[in-house]
């Protein structure tokens, strides 16, 4: 049993898949800061997430699964900045220090970290208040990108193609399967497995994300559903985006799962596919999908970016009226909840 919070660090969080070594990282886990080494011509990308029980993962969650999911969501980030990640700090707000809890959550965190050759290097652990015992994990991740390539949101231009990786819908699809809220009957075993495994593993796009920086003109990745995060690139941009909905990739299993009333609410406002949705100058389609290929990471063109403001949906030409919204952490008084809200 840990005695105290230096000996849980000691314990399960100095381990050697996870306070690796590492190029980018001149101190890690042992002083009051970590030292890091940012190369000549390279810019420093962070990004940091809250996740909290109950509203980012379920109560009860598999800790091993929890470990990696926290990691792979944060990664998602640097990736839609084309950034090579360096290493990630985390902190802990425990309702009890429970070892066997402790070490399949480290031991995930440390399959992750491995993978993507980004080591913890240091963090802090707390015990929740008596009256607030809800798991809170923050993890903050540092990636570097060459100085003017990282990619942002705001650099799309009209007539630019707009792609996703992927498929959209799955990690939503999943989360109803967990929650009881799906006729599993609708899918076969294996298709359910893989719909709740794109919940729990979201898939890494950190190798293709580096394959962009020469390609892409704006990126983001999917966080809150494709309706919510091209929103945000079609705003940062000043222009306008048009969807063609009978483009978007949706999986064998989401198809089986999901009725066809359902599938664009779900593939455009479910939210956690964690896939990266990018725009690209027309004259770079051909290679951005060669470049794909090579990277083994599917993508599909759903559509381009247009004059105007907003996304507009449309199917054979014609525009549709579709009221789907993404998740939103304070939607304005009086309004109602979106889908991914109540999943949530």
């Amino acid at each position: 049993m840990a005695s105290d919070e230096f000996d849980i660090i000691r314990r399960y969080f100095q381990r050697s898949e996870l306070a690796f070594a590492a190029p980018g990282v001149a101190l890690g886990i042992g002083d009051d800061c970590a030292l890091l080494r940012v190369g000549p011509g390279q810019e420093l990308v962070m990004s940091m997430d809250l996740l909290q029980e109950g509203v980012h993962f379920l109560p009860d969650s598999d800790p091993y699964l929890l470990g990696q999911r926290v990691l792979l969501v944060n990664l998602s980030d640097l990736a839609a900045m084309g950034a090579q990640p360096v290493c990630f700090t985390l902190a802990l707000s425990l309702p009890n220090a429970d070892p066997q809890w402790l070490e399949r959550f480290s031991a995930g965190l440390g399959v992750v970290a491995s993978a993507h050759a980004c080591p913890l290097v240091g963090g802090d652990t707390t015990a929740c208040h008596p009256d607030h015992r809800v798991l809170t994990v923050c993890i903050q991740v540092h990636g570097s990108a060459p100085q003017g390539a990282a990619l942002l949101r705001n650099g799309a231009q009209e007539g630019d193609m707009i792609y996703v990786t992927g498929t959209l819908g799955d990690a939503a699809a999943g989360l109803m399967l967990l929650q009881g809220r799906a006729r599993d009957e609708r899918a076969t075993p294996a298709q359910r497995q893989a719909l709740i495994a794109a919940f729990h593993l979201p898939e890494s796009r950190v190798r293709a994300a580096l394959r962009l920086r020469q390609l892409a003109s704006a990126a983001i990745d999917i966080s809150d559903g494709l309706a919510s995060d091209l929103g945000h690139i079609a705003r940062a941009s000043g222009l306008g985006a048009v969807v063609n909905v009978d483009a978007l990739p949706l999986s064998e299993a989401f198809r089986a799962l999901i009725p066809p009333q359902d599938h664009l609410a779900l593939a455009l406002g479910g939210g956690d596919d964690y896939e990266l949705c990018f725009t690209v100058p027309s004259d770079h389609t051909e290679m951005l999908e060669q470049q794909m290929r090579e990277a083994g990471t599917p993508v599909a063109c759903i559509g381009h970016i247009a004059a105007g403001s907003g996304v507009r949906w449309q199917r054979d030409g014609e525009t549709l009226d579709l009221n789907v919204r993404g998740y939103n952490h304070f939607p304005a008084s009086g309004t109602a909840a979106s889908s991914s809200q109540e999943r949530r």
